[in-house]
Formats: C-alpha cells, sequence, structure tokens
C-alpha cells in the first residue's frame, strides 16, 4: 500500500485511429515531485509489476485466488 508521488492517466488515440480504449491503451505518469525522477518511477514499477508484464495469468487479483 506504498503511495507514489505521481499521477497515472490513461489515455488512448481517436478511435478511428487506432479502435480507441477497447484496442489500445497507454498510460501517463506525471509528479510534481522534483526530487522523483523518472529512473525511480520505472524501479519501482518494474519491482512491484508481474514479469513479464505481458503475461495476463501473472495478474491474478485477491478475488481470483
Amino acid at each position: 500500500s506504498e503511495r507514489l508521488p505521481t499521477v497515472f492517466m490513461p489515455v488512448s488515440p481517436a478511435p478511428y485511429l487506432n479502435g480507441g480504449p477497447d484496442e489500445f491503451l497507454s498510460w501517463v505518469i506525471e509528479s510534481q515531485d522534483p526530487n522523483f525522477a523518472p529512473s525511480s518511477a520505472a524501479e519501482w514499477l518494474e519491482g512491484r509489476l508481474p514479469s513479464p508484464v505481458e503475461d495476463l495469468s501473472q495478474w491474478a487479483t485477491e478475488d481470483e485466488d
């Protein structure tokens, strides 16, 4: 339950370009803390996200366990 000094915002191109958020969704990660470098965000995420990220079976939630 650690909190990052960041805001995660989903973004998607217009549906006529890539099919909308059902087909293509990415994230913009912003921080207003000048001491929180992009490398710190990357390190934090790599240490906590499933590996490999693309393997959906690694994304089991507590409800599914």
